[in-house]
């Protein structure tokens, strides 16, 4: 075995440098102290048969009190010069890269182990609600108008109806129809009282399959064809795919229905034939507005003119012809904005004048308020 000093002896200890200046940052208390026991072994070490036995045992009996030191040097050489070439290397190493901190993959014998990091705890579960749909929301409901002018025709409105977790839009809708009335006075609904939807499936995609319950079997004369078109627009204004509708009554096939004589499968009439020909969409039946009320609607009406008309205690007060976006048979939609009316209640009437004969047709009106 050598005795020659290595990169470890006193060359490399900072008391025998020349140079005061010099630190060397590999030369701290950790190093110091390896360097001292490697010594003290080194000068305790008679060569024998048995000598690496010896030295292994001695290592064991070394307690190091220094905290952090929690591994103990195990030789695998034969002799004290296979030890030392390992713990040389390591602190050759740590001398060229630095220490372990600054390089994760290098295994530092002296490491101070980090404090332990507890683990995050699992918050509670929240008892905060979750976030659900709106308690109601509008449905699209259509009338009838009570009017022949100059035949019955039908007329839309938005009513609230409470939301269903299931989403299910077309039996809201038919649920709707049936238990809302409307809110303008000159529609309605020819449905009996107390009918009820028992079901609601789509079939291929497009067709409404709707059963009704046996209250239904009981309407007025004459009324059924325009009102299964009233069921179907309604379930369109659900379920804009649909457009067609089989009806049952208590489970049994509807070809019938209050002497009007329906298909199997119920096809939705074109809108210029079933829809009231002018509509007021704003403002709504009863409603309250500004002095300055803007008026406005849908048509299908010749040449798209919608002739409107302002009354007051039966007094016309303002008139004009509002111009559609388009005139029939397309439908378009028209509006008109007018100022300075006093506080007070009024009626809006909206129509069509006739171009055979100059008569007032297709009329819809609106009782409103100003404040």
């Amino acid at each position: 075995m050598s005795d020659r000093q290595g990169p470890i002896g006193p060359a490399d200890d900072p008391a025998h440098d020349n140079n005061p200046a010099h630190e060397n940052p590999v030369d701290d208390e950790a190093a110091r102290r390896l360097r001292d026991v490697l010594s003290q072994e080194a000068r305790a070490i008679s060569p024998s048969a048995d000598g690496l036995s010896m030295i292994r045992e001695k290592i064991r009996a070394r307690r190091y009190d220094r905290r952090g030191w929690v591994r103990t040097f195990q030789i695998g050489g034969a002799g004290l010069a296979t030890a030392a070439i390992a713990v040389i290397a390591v602190i050759a190493v740590q001398h060229k890269s630095g220490s372990g901190k600054d390089n994760p993959n290098i295994a530092v014998a002296a490491s101070t182990p980090a404090p332990a990091v507890p683990a995050a705890s699992t918050p509670p579960a929240s008892a905060a609600p979750v976030s659900s749909a709106p308690s109601q929301y509008p449905v699209w409901v259509y009338y009838v108008d009570k009017r022949k002018d100059p035949q019955q025709l039908l007329f839309r409105e938005s009513t609230s109806w409470p939301s269903s977790p299931q989403h299910t839009f077309v039996k809201d809708a038919v649920n709707a129809m049936l238990a809302t009335g409307a809110q303008d006075p000159d529609y309605t609904s020819y449905w009996p009282t107390g009918t009820t939807l028992i079901s609601a499936n789509i079939v291929n995609d497009t067709t409404a399959v709707i059963n009704l319950s046996s209250a239904a079997a009981d309407g007025p004369a004459g009324q059924g064809a325009i009102s299964a078109q009233q069921l179907l627009y309604t379930i369109i204004a659900a379920a804009p795919k649909i457009d067609g509708l089989q009806l049952q009554i208590a489970g049994q096939p509807v070809t019938s229905l209050w002497g009007s004589p329906l298909d199997p499968t119920i096809a939705a009439l074109p809108p210029w034939q079933v829809w009231g020909h002018v509509w007021i969409t704003l403002p709504l039946e009863n409603a309250t507005v500004a002095s300055s009320v803007n008026i406005a609607g849908e048509a299908s009406v010749f040449e798209g003119a919608v002739h409107w008309q302002i009354l007051r205690n039966g007094g016309l007060l303002k008139q004009g012809v509002a111009q559609a976006s388009v005139g029939a048979p397309d439908r378009g939609t028209w509006s008109v904005t007018v100022s300075g009316l006093a506080p007070g209640p009024y009626l809006l009437k909206a129509y069509e004048v006739s171009a055979k004969d100059g008569s007032v047709t297709y009329l819809d009106d609106k009782m409103f308020t100003v404040s």
